[in-house]
């Protein structure tokens, strides 16, 4: 019997079953609580056991999905990429242009009513609406992009993503009603300096957004309106986000403390709270003796270590230069082997699994707050601004230079930019062997001067 079965044998209840039509693929499924239609639509028929009850419950369900299909293809038809592909047409020079828009006239008129001024907006336009101008400009960006266009690190592309968030709250729109050519010099103007710094921050509630993170809102956005300007997405001379010329200059950040290194008393202090084998203590451990970042060490699989545990890739992260092959010293190596070893015992993909990984920053922000807590329980809070667990770099790059080691293998061991020098496209660096050693030569000054006391 075609789309009904009993899934327990002759005698029980039937049910409904057939394979999801290719329009509602991935489409949001009504009858399963936010998820998406799969493979195959299968909907209970309450226990009914009788045949002819359950196949007039069948053509119910069966007329439910073919509704569901042209609800779909019709919204598929006014989509943003549909009417893109006229406004394509419609710049097309070869193309009779009042022919074109005689033709999206009338499709707008067969669109529903909710849909129509969107798509009528970009069909007959050169702008866009931010739901398509946002994606394409961060694909745009994005690392390894086929364009040649700089990348943007993952941080700064959810910075964009959040500004333009807070520019569609700022115009009371949706990304798929406010358009590119609807923001203008007044309304940025209005937006910059009036709306933005009266919401709330995240990290201090009660008061706004600090002038640093208005800034960096605003370059975001002013980079996605460069790209668009010179890629004609819109019709505009200029950049509504410049800022005037005329303007008054802006204050000096306040001095505030600096992170610092730690000092050999403090990393003992850390080492006698923390033993081995504790999630934190195995973590600052490998940061001490490595330099190397809280979310690269919390990134660093099973796969990307060696056996003998002299070895881990950091397989990207902050910047291009992130991405490296990091020797570890052997005072540290046994914590390596232990973690890959848990790890697989586990079934685990990742050495410190413990720490979950944001999904949406791609940070390990679990792992930050940690430390924070050991710390303010080692130190107490007035080592806030001073300590955090960068500062493990700040003290190996300090150690790195005093144990000897050139600016640039420094930076080969850390995943710091580079000096940039006429010779760099000709200088590959150390070999592994002498990474290792350049490793080992950190690691001893480290435990000369007492920072590994109690390792």
């Amino acid at each position: 019997m075609k789309y009904i079965e009993q899934p327990k044998g002759p005698g029980t209840a039937y049910r409904f079953r057939m394979k999801t039509p290719k329009g509602l693929l991935g489409t949001p499924n009504p009858w399963s609580q936010g998820k998406s239609f799969g493979t195959w639509i299968i909907r209970p028929m309450e226990g009914e056991r009788h045949l002819p009850t359950a196949k007039k419950i069948r053509d119910m369900f069966l007329a439910e999905v073919r509704k569901l299909e042209v609800t779909y293809r019709a919204r598929k038809r006014y989509s943003p990429e549909k009417a893109e592909m006229w406004a394509e047409a419609l710049r097309d020079e070869h193309e009779d242009e009042s022919f074109i828009r005689s033709l999206i006239y009338d499709e707008a008129e067969k669109a529903p009513e909710s849909e129509r001024k969107a798509f009528l907006k970009i069909a007959t336009s050169d702008t866009l609406p931010l739901s398509r101008a946002t994606p394409q400009y961060l694909e745009a960006r994005a690392p390894g992009n086929p364009y040649g266009n700089k990348p943007l690190s993952h941080s700064t592309s959810n910075e964009v993503k959040t500004a333009v968030n807070y520019l569609c709250a700022f115009f009371e729109r949706t990304p798929d009603t406010l358009f590119l050519d609807d923001v203008t010099p007044d309304k940025v103007a209005e937006f910059w300096h009036e709306f933005l710094p009266t919401r709330p921050s995240k990290k201090n509630p009660g008061s706004g957004l600090s002038p640093d993170t208005v800034a960096k809102l605003i370059s975001g956005l002013r980079s996605l309106w460069k790209w668009a300007i010179a890629r004609k997405k819109v019709r505009l001379d200029a950049n509504p986000f410049k800022p005037p010329e005329d303007d008054i200059p802006r204050a000096k950040k306040p001095h505030e403390p600096k992170r610092e290194p730690f000092k050999p008393e403090e990393t003992q202090k850390v080492l006698s709270a923390v033993t081995q084998g504790d999630r934190m203590g195995d973590l600052f451990r490998i940061g001490l003796v490595t330099g190397a970042r809280v979310s690269e060490l919390a990134k660093v699989t099973v796969e990307e270590t060696k056996e003998d545990g002299s070895v881990f890739l950091i397989a990207g992260g902050k910047s291009e230069n992130a991405k490296r092959v990091v020797p570890v010293p052997k005072v540290a190596q046994p914590i390596i082997q232990r973690l890959r070893a848990a790890a697989l015992e586990g079934e685990h993909d990742r050495l410190f699994h413990a720490f979950p990984i944001n999904a949406a920053t791609g940070t390990a922000k679990s792992a930050s707050k940690a430390f924070t807590g050991l710390r303010r329980k080692v130190f107490g809070r007035e080592t806030d601004e001073r300590l955090a667990f960068h500062s493990l770099r700040r003290t190996w790059k300090t150690i790195s230079r005093r144990a000897g080691l050139s600016i640039d293998d420094a930076h080969n061991l850390g995943g710091w930019a580079g000096v940039k020098r006429t010779s760099n496209p000709y200088d590959h660096g150390l070999n592994d062997n002498e990474l290792a050693e350049a490793q080992e030569k950190v690691a001893g000054l480290l435990s000369r001067e007492g920072y590994l006391e109690g390792f």
